[in-house]
């Protein structure tokens, strides 16, 4: 009889010791607090500056008439568009790179004339992804009639930008992994795995073009819009332009 009260004695004692042990181990890992996991982790911002030469280059020219009579008006504009897209074509230009637009405004109405005076715009929008093609482009735009300025805005096509992208992205990784380790070892703590990635920004620098250039006319006696390269083509040099990109990453620590 007193050998059985013992035994279930022990075991009431085993089980007591088994219960305040996991107790123990609960209320010091505190599962239930989800919050001091989380704490445990840094974000740091990595960013690159690649650069690289534009292959894309854009034309924005554009032809205006003026007059009174609106069906006229409209034919100038379409014998103007026709002689140039002909002339680009010729040139090597495909059809899918020519965009044409026109629009015809009464700005007497706008300053209160009574005039009858429209004016005609025809917009023309190249492009091309081959500099010896912009040359040639460039060369004949500045012997037509056109406003504004006859050489183009310089940029990343679709497809290199893509390509800076991907390689941007690697060595923005690569220097918020570097910017984290050294935060990480200042505190005394090592990198965990990655918790979570964000592109931030990313963007291609973009000169502008040349533009339209203030130009003294001595017949009229005044200052005129006239594009500066006029009466000869520049060299297009595009240069080397910047590729920027920036990527917050968030990292445990141990």
């Amino acid at each position: 009889m007193k050998q059985s009260i013992t035994i279930k004695l022990n075991a009431w004692i085993i089980c007591a010791v088994l219960l305040v042990t996991n107790l123990a181990t609960i209320g010091f890992w505190q599962p239930w607090n989800v919050s001091s996991l989380s704490d445990r982790k840094i974000s740091v911002t990595g960013t690159t500056t690649i650069e690289a030469e534009a292959d894309q280059f854009v034309f924005s020219p554009y032809y205006q008439k003026t007059g009174t009579d609106q069906t006229k008006l409209n034919t100038e504009l379409n014998d103007i568009s026709k002689t140039v897209v002909a002339k680009l074509k010729k040139l090597g230009v495909s059809d899918s790179s020519i965009k044409t637009d026109a629009s015809t405004y009464d700005y007497g109405i706008y300053y209160g004339s009574t005039g009858d005076e429209i004016t005609g715009t025809l917009y023309i929008t190249v492009t091309v992804k081959d500099k010896a093609l912009a040359q040639k482009v460039q060369d004949y735009l500045v012997t037509t009639s056109a406003t504004g300025s006859s050489t183009p805005a310089v940029s990343f096509s679709v497809a290199k930008q893509k390509t800076l992208e991907t390689q941007a992205r690697n060595e923005a990784l690569k220097n918020a992994k570097e910017k984290a380790e050294a935060s990480a070892s200042q505190l005394g703590a090592t990198l965990g795995k990655v918790i979570s990635v964000t592109d931030s920004t990313s963007n291609g620098v973009t000169p502008l073009p040349w533009g339209v250039m203030p130009v003294y006319d001595a017949a009229e006696g005044s200052t005129s819009s006239k594009d500066s390269s006029s009466t000869s083509s520049l060299s297009i040099q595009p240069g080397l332009n910047e590729y920027s990109f920036s990527v917050e990453v968030t990292y445990e620590l141990k």
